[in-house]
């Protein structure tokens, strides 16, 4: 916890005095932010950054009583993977006795510190994050709060953090060496938005190594970014298309690729004679759309599964942090094949 200059922890009077306004309104603006004026929030806001303060709620917490919550910050409950993956974690951790608190920061890293502020100032026994990029608030504040957290959908490759996920980066290859070997030589992708999102990137650095090795190149013009939802998978092909002649398609998860195959289809392309779509992911639907979807197995149960034993374990005092690395499996199934000659 922070400390004023004379040793003690800093406390919402000390807030109050930077932000020039009462204690009764950092309260309000804590705890009823739509009762206080935009300005004067903001302001608050910047003492409590200044002061690096975090309310007593983690003090109770970091104390003898805990609270028996735990709080998770994702990415966004619009995207099947996420909302299948925290119901194993909610689910194995109602199990142990523990209550699960959820945020979403719509992958905005300066929202996900405000939001890992806030849980910490309710007193949560312990953290869960997406990912290993996180901004340098976040990096900072974690170690401070003194609480047990882990990463998931990825893997901490510094061994610095716990992390439950999968190499991104190997899944990338995986699928770009299955086009390759289908004898692909133009490759695009319909890629998730890579800014704040370490998963997209590695996906697709993973791709573009595969190429590189083949020979191959995957130059920015054929990487289109798109959030995750059908009509920007269909939106993004069409992008792709206009500029770029490719005989198949990586997707950034499976959403992407029905909304890219939807695009095809629309355009007159057959998938996969005259076009091979691919996907990440695995999810229930990618085996009833016609053509079934070739794609990357995700463990996804197996990360909400695994982070909250591992939290459960640190809370215990049996665990230390570590590094749980879930396997990755290629389905092959009717929307890749070889491509046409000419």
């Amino acid at each position: 916890m922070a400390r004023t200059r004379d040793g003690g922890n800093v406390t919402v009077r000390d807030v109050a005095k930077l932000a020039r306004v009462s204690i009764a309104t950092v309260s309000r603006a804590l705890s009823r932010p739509d009762m206080v004026r935009s300005g004067t929030r903001e302001r608050i806001q910047r003492a409590i950054e200044r002061l690096d303060y975090v309310s007593d709620g983690v003090a109770r917490a970091l104390s003898t009583r805990r609270t028996h919550t735990i709080g998770a910050v994702i990415p966004t409950l619009n995207n099947a993977i996420y909302a299948v993956s925290t119901h194993s974690l909610q689910k194995t951790l109602e199990q142990a006795g523990y209550t699960l608190l959820l945020a979403c920061h719509e992958f905005d890293l300066a929202a996900e510190a405000r939001l890992l502020r806030a849980f910490a100032g309710r007193g949560v026994d312990a953290l869960v994050l997406v990912g290993t990029q996180h901004n340098a608030e976040t990096r900072k504040l974690l170690p401070s709060l003194g609480l047990p957290y882990v990463f998931t959908w990825a893997i901490d490759r510094t061994r610095r953090h716990a992390s439950v996920g999968f190499d991104n980066r190997a899944a990338g290859r995986m699928i770009a060496e299955y086009l390759l070997q289908l004898g692909h030589k133009s490759i695009g992708m319909v890629s998730g938005v890579l800014a704040g999102n370490d998963r997209a990137r590695d996906r697709m650095l993973g791709v573009k190594a595969a190429l590189e090795r083949a020979g191959l190149k995957l130059p920015p013009e054929s990487v289109v970014q798109a959030n995750y939802s059908l009509e920007s998978g269909r939106e993004g092909l069409a992008e792709l298309l206009r500029t770029q002649c490719v005989s198949a398609v990586v997707c950034g998860n499976d959403v992407l690729a029905i909304g890219a195959i939807q695009e095809a289809q629309r355009m007159g392309l057959d998938v996969p004679g005259e076009l091979s779509v691919t996907g990440f992911d695995d999810m229930e639907f990618a085996t009833v759309i016609t053509p079934a979807l070739t794609t990357v197995r995700f463990p996804i149960t197996d990360i909400g599964v695994e982070a909250a034993r591992h939290i459960i374990e640190r809370l215990a005092g049996t665990a230390r942090p570590r590094c749980i690395e879930l396997p990755l499996e290629l389905a092959v199934r009717q929307s890749a094949a070889a491509p046409r000659r000419s």
